[in-house]
């Protein structure tokens, strides 16, 4: 495990503990470090050396839960000091309730235990239920309960049912509600509302289409959803409440588009509302939707969508298009927590364009590039964008970058291996507005501002088209030639022969004209017969440095193979990991890593041989 490095604060850095701050941990260090300006400095009270990437925050900044060798640990964000401690090194995951009070955690089975899916109150450090579940399932299906924003209300997803549980006056949980639902795969509670309101998801199955419902909570009766909608193209969806609770975005996707437009399946975007209002939302270019992210105010969206070049447009929240930004490579939005920035970029399989927005005047303050980023936050200020190379998903070039809202790099730095880099939370209520300052626009570089498109000059034109003397510079005017002077030096007046004389020597006479045209068949006789011989030469060496290339095209093939298999076997370790059950064929794979990294390692160095020999041929 990496430990915590004592690094000597930044003398003057004006950092102080409520600014924005980072938790990084690298391969052998790990750190909390504040923000401000471009000014990075470390802040030494919180000393932790979490496992792999099992950190986790509480929403309003104040905890840490971490998992290190020894255990699980819940430290104050700001102090340091242990509020919770259990000697569970095995769990796997963790999550905050809104408002800190309860942690989730999951790890492996193990038989006699009560349950490896638990609920703690921090404050005693006491399980307040315990469940028993097999496989931790999919990122995207955690944390497995899910709450309110005032923590009044929890549900789980079970077979057929999702179970509702209320806090009591001693500060436990106890069973609320059950909501009966046959096949029901996905639950999405909304995060706020009076009354709540909840949202199931069944796929299709056997003809019958796939549906999402909307319930009112407590109001469970048989039939006595508040809208529905049916699905023919929908295998799984990804349902997204607005942070008021009024509007339900679900974004759907099959894995099969039958019109063969898609290589990646077919997908949709509807919208329902608590008013039981239903309706799809027309989308400005035909294709897949990339992303869909509610503005914090909850009152508009903004969507990507359409083949690529992707095309960004915002929506108000009756899916009415209000501003259309443009097609780009890009397939992710993300909002700030003040609601006035915002991003669009294009990560993942793109080349890492990202731009900056303002949402007040609908422009882009700058565009830069970001490649291969695999993590991106908004600072809870809203005056700082994080973009990260985490390991090990990629595993060059791990570091981070800090930039400011309208896209200015404020501060970058490369970390091995860092595997976690995120912001300590904090609700944006605590923070002020960024000034305008910060929504500047950034001019377009020098180079392209003052430049002017000139006429293209083959380069064995180059020196006649601005020479001084000879035939080649009639009519070139004073001024052009003072210009070129001062370009290219006095060599520009050397260039061509004297004025006045002739490319060719006149003959004299019929006889010299004779011997001269002698001279010149026999110089183009010998010119051709060494041009034959090294074309000869040229066509030998060309035949051997085929058959090299091919036999380098056959050695990179193969161990780009190697590398895949190698991948494999990382996410069938992973899987393995979140205690998923694997086949005799894929356990066969992972004990087969070692011999596999030798052959990736014995193909590497037969391709170093064989370019070094290319290089000395």
């Amino acid at each position: 495990s990496p430990q915590f490095a004592t690094m000597p604060p930044v003398a003057g850095s004006g950092v102080a503990d409520g600014d924005a701050a980072l938790l990084l941990r690298g391969k052998t260090h790990s750190t909390m470090v504040g923000i401000k300006g471009s000014t990075v400095s470390p802040l030494e009270a919180v000393r932790c050396a979490p496992v792999d990437a099992r950190a986790e925050m509480s929403a309003d900044g104040k905890m840490l839960a971490i998992v290190e060798k020894e255990g699980m640990r819940v430290l104050d964000a700001h102090t340091g000091a242990t509020l919770m401690s259990e000697p569970r090194p095995g769990v796997q995951a963790l999550s905050f309730s809104p408002r800190g009070t309860f942690l989730l955690t999951w790890e492996k089975l193990v038989e006699g235990d009560e349950g490896n899916l638990r609920l703690w109150r921090v404050a005693t450090g006491q399980t307040v239920l315990a469940f028993k579940q097999k496989v931790l399932g999919e990122r995207a299906q955690w944390p497995a309960v899910q709450w309110s924003a005032d923590e009044t209300l929890c549900c789980r997803l079970v077979t057929n049912e999702v179970h509702f549980f209320t806090p009591d006056d001693e500060g436990s949980l106890v069973p609320a509600h059950k909501l009966r639902v046959e096949r029901v795969a996905q639950v999405a509670l909304a995060p706020a509302g009076q009354p709540l309101h909840v949202a199931t998801f069944v796929p299709e199955v056997k003809g019958a289409p796939a549906t999402v419902r909307l319930w009112k909570y407590a109001d469970f009766g048989e039939g006595r959803f508040i809208a529905s909608k049916a699905f023919y193209k929908a295998s799984e969806v990804q349902m997204r409440w607005s942070p008021t609770g009024a509007g339900l975005l679900v974004q759907t996707h099959t894995e099969v588009d039958k019109s063969g437009k898609s290589y990646y399946g077919e997908s949709g975007l509807y919208h329902m509302n608590v008013a039981a209002v239903v309706s799809q939302v027309k989308l400005p270019k035909e294709g897949p939707v990339h992303d869909v992210q509610w503005a914090p105010g909850g009152n508009e969206f903004c969507a990507i969508s359409g083949f690529a070049p992707a095309r960004a447009a915002l929506f108000n929240a009756n899916c009415v298009q209000t501003h259309d930004f443009g097609e780009a490579a890009r397939n992710t939005v993300c909002w700030a927590p003040h609601g006035r920035s915002f991003i669009l970029g294009g990560f993942g399989n793109l080349g890492g364009q990202l731009s900056f927005w303002d949402r007040k005047t609908l422009k882009c303050l700058n565009t830069v590039d970001a490649h291969m980023t695999v993590a991106h936050a908004w600072s809870p200020d809203s005056r700082y964008f994080l973009t990260a190379i985490l390991w090990p998903r990629l595993r060059v070039d791990n570091g981070y970058k800090i930039w400011s809202p309208n896209g200015t790099l404020l501060h970058q730095e490369r970390i091995e291996e860092l595997s976690v880099a995120m912001w300590r939370p904090a609700p944006a209520s605590a923070y002020d507005s960024p000034d305008e300052s910060c929504f500047a626009p950034v001019a377009a570089a020098a180079a392209a501002k003052g430049s002017t498109p000139t006429r293209y000059v083959p380069p064995s034109m180059r020196g006649a088209a601005v020479s001084g003397g000879g035939g080649g510079n009639c009519g070139t005017s004073l001024a052009a030639l003072a210009s070129s002077l001062e370009t290219h030096g006095s060599s520009v007046m050397r260039s061509g022969p004297p004025p006045g004389s002739t490319t060719d020597e006149e003959p004299s006479s019929r006889n010299a004209a004779k011997n001269k045209a002698k001279r010149e068949a026999a110089k183009k006789k010998k010119t051709g017969a060494e041009a034959e011989e090294a074309a000869a030469e040229k066509k030998e060496a060309a035949g051997a440095k085929s058959a090299d290339d091919e036999g380098e095209e056959k050695l990179e093939k193969k161990a780009r193979a190697v590398e895949k298999k190698l991948r494999q076997i990382a996410e069938l370790k992973e899987l393995k990991a979140g205690g998923k059950t694997l086949e005799k064929n894929q356990l066969d794979k992972i004990a087969a890593e070692q011999t596999t990294r030798k052959e990736l390692e014995a193909l590497i160095f037969k391709l170093d041989e064989m370019r070094k020999k290319d290089m000395w041929r």
